[in-house]
């Protein structure tokens, strides 16, 4: 059985932070879901303000500033941030991405994400056209709840240094031999936390100490030591048989694999061997949450198709596709109407697009497979906006990669 705690942040008319618990008892399917008070203390000030806009920073830069702040368990943050975005719900979210992304460090990334316990955002904004460009000043008040102490991660970060010397890893092992070492530790140490209404049970901290946590307990304790070890690693949250439920990937060579540390732990308890241990794409009975299963996602992380165990190396079909996707095509030259393009790789064909407008309403198009193109089809004293993107059947599928982005060149 498993269980998982879930954040969402909603921003409506006003911005508002709407937690959910979800938890699934053992023996028992219950959904006990705590939506706390929505908090509306916003103001709107007029774009006449004085604006000191030397604090005013990058999404990227707010991000780095905030993220030793939330290390340290801040429990009130404010964010000066700079941008064109006008929706406050879409300027948050990307702010948390960026706060929460995967950096190698173990105290960060999903390790950090799946720490915090609530976030109350309150925003303030201050619209302001400047070159004929409208910029969108905001000020968010932040307020933070946490499921450890920060001396809880202390002493999380000096028993797990204690771990990996008893269990004997060293930087001379490969991938494979770390996981199934801390893979096995947690497996004989850590038990389910059957009837736990305790918060503590859903961090690395219950799964160390007191030796029993959930499933997020248990994902988060893996993925803590296995960054500790150097070896790539993330938190899957998703549904298995239907439930609420957290796993992790952890990257062997040039593949990632499944492997979930909850359900093998039980296993191991019982008696049986391990049924969950880095297994491929098609992980049975285990369903990623959306923002995890895309192709951008995948571009990153791109999973093995088959078992570990079965000795066959190759990628999963979708993460062929999605390592394709996610290339990035560049006009590395024009002159006059020669263009010179970036070689995505090997055996595909290139769809190179123009227009004498922006929005390439009305484009033509030209289907090649050279890196160097002559323009054949362009008109004199015309001004024509142009862009390419890559394309190559993947498994019977014709898959893209995004568009280049857009030159502009005047034929004379």
């Amino acid at each position: 059985m498993k269980r998982i705690k879930l954040k969402m942040m909603t921003l409506l008319l006003v911005l508002t932070m709407i937690y959910s618990n979800v938890m699934v008892m053992a023996n028992e399917k219950r959904d006990d879901i705590k939506i706390l008070p929505i908090k509306e203390n916003v103001k709107l000030l007029s774009s006449d303000t004085e604006l000191d806009t030397g604090k005013y920073v990058t999404i990227e830069q707010a991000a780095n500033q905030v993220r030793p702040k939330v290390a340290k368990n801040k429990k009130n943050i404010n964010v000066f941030l700079k941008t064109t975005i006008s929706s406050p719900e879409k300027v948050y979210e990307k702010f948390k991405s960026e706060l929460t992304k995967e950096t190698g460090n173990s105290s960060e990334g999903d390790y950090m994400y799946w720490n915090i316990k609530q976030e109350v955002p309150n925003y303030i904004y201050i619209p302001r056209t400047e070159k004929g460009k409208t910029f969108y000043y905001y000020e968010f008040q932040i307020s933070y709840e946490y499921y450890t102490t920060l001396a809880q991660r202390k002493r999380i970060d000096k028993k797990i240094r204690s771990v990996i010397k008893e269990i004997g890893i060293s930087e001379r092992m490969s991938n494979y031999q770390k996981v199934k070492r801390v893979y096995e530790f947690i497996c004989r140490n850590v038990q389910y936390a059957y009837n736990s209404e305790s918060d503590i049970a859903f961090t690395a901290y219950s799964a160390l100490f007191y030796k029993k946590a959930v499933c997020q307990g248990y994902a988060q304790l893996m993925y803590k030591i296995l960054r500790e070890c150097d070896v790539p690693v993330r938190l899957i949250p998703g549904y298995a048989n239907g439930e609420l439920h957290g796993w992790n990937i952890v990257k062997i060579g040039k593949y990632f694999y499944n492997v979930d540390v909850t359900w093998d732990a039980g296993n191991y308890q019982k008696g049986y061997g391990y049924k969950n241990f880095l297994k491929g794409d098609n992980f049975s009975n285990h369903i990623r949450f959306d923002n995890y299963n895309d192709y951008i996602f995948y571009g990153k992380y791109p999973m093995a198709r088959y078992d570990y165990k079965s000795g066959k190396k190759q990628f999963s079909i979708k993460s062929k596709r999605a390592k394709f996707k996610i290339k990035s095509p560049k006009i590395i030259k024009i002159k006059g109407n020669r263009l010179v393009l970036k070689k995505i790789e090997n055996d595909v064909k290139y769809t190179i697009q123009f227009s004498t407008e922006r929005n390439f309403k009305n484009a033509h198009n030209i289907l090649t497979k050279r890196t160097k193109v002559k323009m054949l089809k362009l008109k004199k004293n015309k001004k024509y906006f142009i862009r390419y993107r890559a394309l190559k059947k993947i498994q019977g599928k014709t898959v893209y990669t995004k568009w280049s982005d857009r030159k502009d060149i005047l034929v004379s």
